[in-house]
């Protein structure tokens, strides 16, 4: 049976990878230390878990749940939006509940990218970003993200010609791999860059909640004119401790939430309307969960840090690291050829959304 050459010409997915390296370690006789996927190690919260509980029962969502999201989902994303970044969203029009964020992400391209577009991508990134603008026949540019402009991308190196052709420019911060943070004159900058290039900015939020030091990150859609050149991607996964339960939304312009619900008219029929209520829940949590979850991370960070060489992060809970004493990189390839079972390994760097 012949695969598509999109397929084909597709490298492995770097996590899928990472778990068949692991599964090969472990039937080695090792216990190598997995610092690969974004899997949250902690349960759900009680509360939380409650409330699905209840509204598993609730008859109501054993239909098919509304495409946009429930409204109850939408409206506890508008309150959360308004309390954490002051962003303000109009939870009929710009707002839409999302299976994670990674099918969301990954379908964005497919309502805006045609053949021959730019999609500009912080290099290094999330893998998603790119590969779903190359299947779009999109030509990738990657803005490199270098420690001495603080990992942020240097507008003023990108290309006039590339940015007339640009139609997404995707960024992250707090950013995955490199625990960085935008600060609000970048985004400002950013936002009238898009504007002026016609670029729809897509901001990756997953690690809005996860930082140690100062204040918390901000948010693209609070600069000037970034509601209407940009869309926000936020996954429940790693604040609330909810990886499994794929759940999230997108929030923005009008125009690319439009486009994003009819991409997804298209392609899902949306999240179990029981795990949309508990997400509604743990929008509106006042148990400061967040807080207690993050004094978790900052104590494990401080054990990392005392015992090994890693440098003490800025933000996120995870960055591209130089391996500890008596642990060493995977270097094979993404085709699946096994490790030397002999070599203690560590798994690293990666996120899922």
């Amino acid at each position: 049976m012949r695969q598509s050459r999109r397929l084909l010409s597709t490298e492995d997915y770097l996590f899928s990878f990472i778990d068949r390296a692991r599964a090969l370690a472990e039937q080695g006789g090792l216990a190598p230390i997995a610092l690969g996927v974004g899997d949250c190690d902690l349960p759900t919260p009680e509360h939380i878990v409650a409330g699905a509980r209840e509204a598993v029962g609730d008859a109501l969502h054993h239909r098919y749940p509304p495409y946009a999201g429930t409204r109850e989902l939408r409206e506890a994303a508008t309150a959360f939006l308004a309390r954490r970044f002051g962003v303000r969203t109009d939870a009929e029009t710009q707002v839409v509940a999302t299976l994670g964020s990674k099918e969301a992400m990954a379908h964005l391209a497919l309502g805006f990218v045609d053949p021959g577009d730019v999609v500009l991508v912080p290099d290094p990134a999330y893998p998603v970003y790119a590969t779903w603008a190359r299947w779009c026949g999109a030509d990738v540019v990657r803005v490199p993200l270098r420690e001495s402009n603080g990992f942020l991308p240097d507008l003023d190196a990108i290309d006039h010609d590339v940015a007339r052709r640009a139609k997404l420019f995707w960024v992250c911060y707090p950013n995955n791999p490199t625990a960085a943070l935008a600060t609000t004159e970048f985004f400002d900058r950013l936002a009238q860059f898009a504007l002026e290039h016609d670029i729809l900015v897509a901001s990756d939020l997953a690690y809005s909640e996860i930082y140690y030091d100062g204040e918390p990150p901000p948010s693209f859609l609070a600069s000037p004119g970034a509601m209407e050149c940009g869309i926000e991607f936020h996954s429940l996964s790693k604040t609330y401790n909810m990886p499994g339960w794929r759940v999230g939304f997108a929030a923005g312009s009008s125009t690319a939430v439009t486009v994003l619900r009819a991409i997804k008219t298209q392609t899902d029929s949306g999240t179990f309307g029981a795990i949309q209520h508990a997400a509604a829940r743990a929008l509106t949590d006042h148990t400061g969960y967040p807080d207690r979850l993050r004094a978790t991370y900052r104590d494990r960070m401080r054990v990392l840090c005392a015992c090994s060489a890693f440098p003490r992060p800025v933000s996120a809970r995870r960055r591209g690291l130089p391996a500890a004493d008596g642990l060493r990189r995977l270097r094979t390839d993404r085709r699946g050829r096994p490790p030397d079972p002999s070599r203690p390994l560590a798994l690293t760097r990666g996120y899922q959304g």
